[in-house]
């Protein structure tokens, strides 16, 4: 069964409703959220992009993926794993269920929602349907080791700007990243061309992608253009720097 959730279920679809492909806006526990079936399986993920609070409702719909109209930035509908730039932090996702009534959401628990179950889809038979991605089987050695952007991103945190003590995502301070036979190519810039910090902070980005299993080269590239401002910044950044 699907986790149990910390909030009553809602009813927010109709069974015969929603067509392969098709959405619906909802609202699970007063959040503005998604419905969205693929097939017989049913997601639920709330309506904003977490780049710049922008809503997902128009995006295009792809590989089990919703893509920010205004960015493009891809969220994993059965996880709301952020898949690529520019977004870097996941959006919240609902448990869903089906009954022979409707279509039922709720918040899922909240008990750290890494488990198979916690990030499974409902489908028709009311019995969560675990994705593959939610379940990695340990890769054999010597078996190439599958990498995407989010887990570079997440790699990337552990490098701090050493003036600021913000790490350099949060900063804003990745532009791009691209990634292709176990090398990743990262495009990133300064808070300033004249930063005495920044041979450090490149060296360190270059050194924990390439800690990274399934990654043997990491080729950082300093850009200027565009400049780097504060807009850039995370709320957490913006949080601890005490901007407003």
């Amino acid at each position: 069964m699907s986790a149990a959730p910390t909030s009553a279920w809602e009813h927010v679809a109709d069974v015969s409703e929603l067509n392969d492909g098709d959405r619906k806006s909802i609202f699970v526990d007063d959040t503005p959220a998604l419905l969205v079936r693929l097939g017989d399986t049913y997601f639920a993920i709330e309506d904003v992009c977490t780049h710049d609070g922008q809503p997902l409702t128009d995006g295009p719909i792809t590989h089990g993926a919703i893509t920010c109209p205004r960015h493009g930035a891809r969220f994993d509908l059965a996880t709301g794993k952020a898949l690529c730039m520019p977004a870097t932090q996941a959006v919240q996702t609902f448990a869903v269920e089906v009954r022979e009534d409707g279509v039922y959401a709720a918040v899922r628990t909240a008990n750290g929602g890494s488990t198979a179950s916690e990030q499974a889809a409902a489908t028709p038979s009311a019995t969560a349907a675990v994705t593959a991605e939610a379940v990695p089987a340990e890769a054999s050695a010597g078996e190439s080791v599958e990498v995407d952007d989010a887990e570079i991103i997440d790699a990337l945190r552990q490098v701090i700007d050493p003036e600021l003590m913000v790490n350099i995502v949060d900063l804003g301070l990745v532009y791009s990243i691209n990634h292709a036979d176990r090398k990743a190519v990262v495009e990133m810039t300064l808070t300033s061309p004249a930063c005495p910090a920044g041979p450090q902070i490149v060296g360190q980005a270059k050194m924990v992608i390439e800690r990274m299993p399934g990654i043997d080269e990491a080729q950082i590239k300093l850009t200027m253009s565009p400049p780097w401002t504060p807009d850039r910044m995370t709320d957490e950044a913006r949080d601890q720097l005490g901007f407003f």
